[in-house]
């Protein structure tokens, strides 16, 4: 039988699968989309303020290390934690002589003041979910932060791409959830978490109303534009009131370890 002529059927991820896609992901250009390359500056600006300097943060999740080089650029010495064999590998040439950079392993090396998990849990599979939100709350301190972003109430059937070969449909990012402020903080209470915040953001320069790179002003004016701006937008945060921006696309959910 052809197989243009079976019904395709959906990818069932395994830890290993995911550990492979991973794996080749980070060795082609699509790591330029990578979510700390296109936003990490602007994650930093909405998470600082429960981050603490010179403190121990742990990025959970780390990819290729751009947001924990980002976090130490800024004044937060941060750990990497990073399932992928490759990328794991990857994160201790890359980072191994940084100062501020506390290690790839990062498990015997808690507590963390704060962990961050960026575009993290809607790629976490259902039979390790559990453990990794057990393994998070053991990284943290009583009372240290859990930071979480993540898509905000995603179509998953909108990024889902078919493979001719396998005959398989899966989500382009392997998403396996979607998730909104209720459903997290569901996710998060039974392992010990109690939600501070959820801010609704789109993470980019036009949601966080900063200048592009590239505008047609004066540097200058441009440089003074974003200070301003960010100043603005880093008294909102710390405010402890949600927060709205742009299009409301990601959740930035602050959760305090009890």
């Amino acid at each position: 039988m052809r197989s243009d002529t079976v019904p395709p059927q959906r990818l069932v991820w395994t830890p290993e699968l995911v550990n492979r896609f991973w794996d080749v992901v980070g060795t082609t250009a699509l790591e330029a989309h990578a979510f700390a390359r296109i936003a990490g500056r602007l994650f930093i600006i909405a998470a600082r303020a429960h981050l603490t300097p010179g403190g121990r943060h742990l990025d959970f999740g780390a990819g290729d290390g751009t947001l924990t080089r980002l976090m130490i650029e800024a004044g937060f010495p941060t750990a990497a934690f990073e399932p992928a064999p490759e990328r794991r590998h990857a994160l201790e040439r890359a980072l191994g002589g940084l100062p501020g950079f506390l290690g790839a392993a990062a498990g015997t090396d808690a507590p963390y003041d704060a962990v961050v998990m960026a575009e993290v849990i809607e790629h976490v599979i259902d039979e390790e979910l559990d453990p990794v939100l057990r393994a998070v709350h053991g990284f943290l301190r009583p009372g240290g932060r859990l930071i979480i972003s993540t898509p905000h109430a995603e179509d998953l059937e909108a990024s889902m791409v078919y493979c001719p070969v396998s005959n398989l449909l899966f989500h382009r990012w392997q998403h396996v959830r979607s998730l909104t402020p209720e459903s997290l903080a569901g996710l998060l209470a039974p392992h010990g978490f109690r939600v501070i915040v959820t801010h609704l953001v789109e993470f980019s320069n036009f949601g966080f109303l900063l200048p592009p790179e590239r505008m047609r002003v004066p540097a200058p004016l441009a440089a003074l534009w974003r200070r301003v701006r960010t100043a603005q937008l880093a008294h909102r945060f710390r405010s402890g009131r949600q927060v709205t921006l742009g299009d409301r696309s990601h959740m930035l959910c602050v959760a305090e370890r009890i």
